[in-house]
């Protein structure tokens, strides 16, 4: 995480950057408010570089732009509900 939290440009949203080993981008750890207070979760990527270092089962979001970021699909937070996309950089709530 040596790039420090991002802004997702609303209120409490963030992401820090997950490198693997080689140094390459392969997840981002999504931070976000709730009523239990900050909460976030995991994203792998869909990409060579982080099939390599997570399971078969884990969920991956493909990347349809990665400066500034865009992921598809929605992100969903189990613990608390907190559900929306990140694109062109921002958070989007659904």
């Amino acid at each position: 995480m040596k790039d420090g939290r991002i802004s997702l440009g609303v209120e409490g949203h963030s992401f820090d950057k997950v490198y693997d080993g080689a140094d390459h981008w392969v997840a981002i750890h999504e931070w976000h408010p709730s009523p239990m207070g900050e909460c976030g979760g995991f994203v792998a990527f869909d990409t060579p570089e982080a099939r390599l270092v997570t399971t078969p089962q884990s969920p991956k979001w493909m990347i349809k732009n990665w400066d500034p970021l865009s992921l598809t699909p929605s992100l969903l937070c189990r613990r608390c509900g907190n559900h929306g996309f990140i694109t062109s950089g921002v958070w989007e709530a659904c």
